[in-house]
């Protein structure tokens, strides 16, 4: 009981600091978008709630994105909820935008704050009808 309770007390001091602690929201930014330094930084987060916590903002394109000056303007996509990267990693977001079997590539931006996060996806078919996510560091047109 003590464990639940203490759980519970620690996600809600990390939801009441993220609008003051900008290190707190960063690392928010970073899991939405499946950039976190390890999967043990991700595990951890796992339970603090993620709903209508940023504006989340994804493209869907079917030509490679290009590394230009346009990172820095807003992103030109349609809004979502949470967790932008599942556009391509969850039900039917999965199936109309890669059901074809064809490379699609993905660019999703989070903000918060006066912080931002733009991450470049690529999604290339694979054996089986299924297919391959690549997040693209850096310069987009490379792995």
């Amino acid at each position: 009981m003590l464990m639940i309770v203490t759980l519970i007390v620690t996600i809600a001091i990390w939801l009441l600091l993220m609008p003051i602690v900008p290190a707190i929201a960063s690392a928010t930014l970073h899991r939405f978008h499946l950039r976190t330094s390890s999967f043990t930084v991700w595990a951890m987060q796992f339970p603090i709630p993620a709903m209508y916590n940023f504006a989340n903002r994804y493209k869907v394109q079917a030509d490679q994105v290009s590394s230009t000056p346009s990172d820095t303007v807003p992103l030109d996509g349609r809004m979502v909820n949470h967790f932008p990267a599942r556009i391509f990693t969850f039900a039917d977001g999965r199936y109309l935008h890669l059901r074809h079997g064809e490379d699609r590539w993905l660019t999703i931006e989070s903000s918060y704050r006066g912080q931002s996060l733009r991450t470049h996806f690529h999604a290339e078919p694979a054996e089986e009808y299924g297919f391959e996510l690549h997040r693209l560091d850096g310069n987009p047109g490379t792995r």
